[in-house]
């Protein structure tokens, strides 16, 4: 598993995948093809973004994507994103790359915390919490965080720092 600079032939199979699991998402709405090439163009393209994205591969082949978003460069915090193709799920590359993403934002971004939260209604609650454990971090369950389907659900919100 490796990460690599993210390009616009990426974006339609990642747009393909977010739309696939809205939710778990806090955009809750699918993407077109143009909004994810404008975001491409706005965030990864932009030097002065509060975000890094990295395209994740394996074998050459691209299996999902992640990075640090919301950076606050004066407070050294970011916010982990991640999102891997559902075909590649629960081989363990979503933790590989999940400490590749942690490892350049403490030694490439020079942040001192990574910061996440991942709703209780999605399954993927335990994967980020054995991330945690790993980093022996911080989390809070925060209620009502995620509309879905009628019914308010908490989410897990979660901190790790070097």
């Amino acid at each position: 598993m490796n990460l690599r600079a993210l390009e616009l032939d990426d974006m339609e199979y990642i747009r393909q995948w977010r739309n696939d699991c809205l939710d778990t998402l806090r955009t809750p709405f699918p993407l077109t093809k143009e909004q994810q090439e404008d975001w491409y163009r706005n965030e990864i393209c932009n030097r002065q973004s509060r975000s890094r994205f990295w395209a994740i591969t394996e074998k050459g082949s691209l299996i999902g994507y992640g990075g640090i978003e919301n950076i606050q460069w004066e407070n050294s915090i970011g916010e982990i994103s991640l999102l891997i193709n559902p075909k590649y799920q629960g081989q363990g590359y979503g933790k590989q790359a999940a400490v590749e993403i942690i490892t350049q934002a403490f030694n490439r971004l020079n942040l001192h915390t990574v910061f996440g939260e991942v709703y209780m209604s999605n399954p993927a609650c335990g994967f980020w919490q054995s991330i945690v454990n790993k980093y022996e971090g911080t989390t809070a369950i925060l209620e009502n965080r995620k509309y879905l389907d009628g019914v308010y659900h908490a989410s897990l919100y979660f901190s790790v720092s070097q």
